[in-house]
């Protein structure tokens, strides 16, 4: 790993302005069920990588982004700027209609945050404020969590206490949301990222970046590793591993021994990434516009990733062998 120059802008600080509103990371590195050691992985146990997609869901989206089990086991995805259903099957039913479909999340016993550009972009109109994140119920009940305060909402982290992290990927923003549902400042410090993933043990927040610049537009393959120290952000980021110039990282999810499975969407494939030990293994190819990941729950495959595509509108079932990390919700 190797240390990088600091990303904040305009005076603010590495910590961003939230720090004061953080000691659950602390709370989750020293008492948390998912702050267990992660074991040990069995070589034995996994398939042979690159290993072939299935394809789970094929022609009823034209895109699809944001992924994500409830804590009921179902299985939700973002598309056609809608939340679905998607059964074993590969049948779907529309939930909720939105503006866009970004990053999902579960929180709470059932319910799914959604994350959702709002009714204008960055990439389109440029600098906004209008971005929104849903909470919906599986009914269809929706929610404004946040509404505006942020520009272009893209990937959600929920945390402990039920507050959460959000990237801007238009930006180098990622924000804090707690009960009031005000954003706020986390960090700054790396630029436009998209995909965030916490380590069980919270000492490590794990950054995709999917740019390195939009005007002229320029993609990013680098995986960062923000330190954190007594529930703040302790250090500037490390960088993890760089895919190349065209990897386009966006999605993150993590597995029960701690390596970070990657979307590089710009390649069409996925990667894992073991921050442990450095070493990086191409999971499945062929994937165009591979976008957000989750773990199975529920009836689905617990030892499976499933992936979409925002080129396709594919929904991809890819076993891999390994369980994932608890969540939070």
């Amino acid at each position: 790993m190797c240390i990088v120059p600091q990303a904040s802008k305009e005076g603010r600080d590495l910590n961003g302005s939230v720090a004061a509103h953080l000691p659950l990371l602390l709370a989750i590195a020293l008492g948390s069920p998912a702050a267990a050691t992660a074991q040990q992985p069995d070589p034995s146990a996994e398939p042979g990588f690159p290993v072939e997609a299935r394809v789970l869901v094929d022609g009823a989206f034209r895109r699809c982004e944001g992924i994500a089990f409830n804590g009921e086991g179902d299985l939700y995805v973002a598309g056609n700027a809608a939340l679905w259903r998607v059964s074993p099957s590969g049948d779907v039913t529309k939930i909720a209609d939105m503006y866009s479909n970004l990053g999902l999340a579960p929180i709470g016993d059932r319910d799914i945050l959604m994350a959702d550009f709002g009714p204008t972009n960055r990439f389109d109109r440029g600098p906004n404020a209008d971005g929104i994140v849903w909470r919906v119920t599986p009914e269809g009940d929706t929610t404004r969590v946040v509404d505006g305060g942020i520009g272009d909402p893209n990937f959600v982290l929920v945390l402990a206490d039920g507050s959460f992290l959000v990237t801007d990927d238009a930006t180098d923003e990622i924000l804090w949301v707690g009960e009031d549902g005000q954003p706020q400042l986390f960090t700054d410090a790396v630029g436009h990222p998209n995909g965030i993933a916490l380590s069980a043990d919270g000492i490590t927040l794990y950054v995709a970046q999917i740019f390195e610049s939009l005007r002229p537009f320029v993609p990013s393959g680098k995986l960062w590793a923000i330190p954190m120290q007594e529930g703040d952000v302790g250090a500037l980021p490390e960088l993890v591993v760089d895919l190349g110039d065209r990897a386009a990282l966006d999605g993150l999810a993590m597995d029960e021994h701690g390596r970070v499975y990657v979307a590089a969407n710009g390649l069409g494939e996925i990667w894992r990434v073991d921050p442990s030990t450095g070493e990086s293994v191409l999971i499945a190819e062929d994937m165009p516009g591979a976008a957000s990941i989750a773990f199975g729950r529920g009836i689905f495959d617990h030892e499976a990733i499933y992936v979409t595509s925002t080129r396709t509108g594919r929904v991809w079932e890819v076993k891999v062998g390994a369980k994932g990390a608890a969540l939070y919700h």
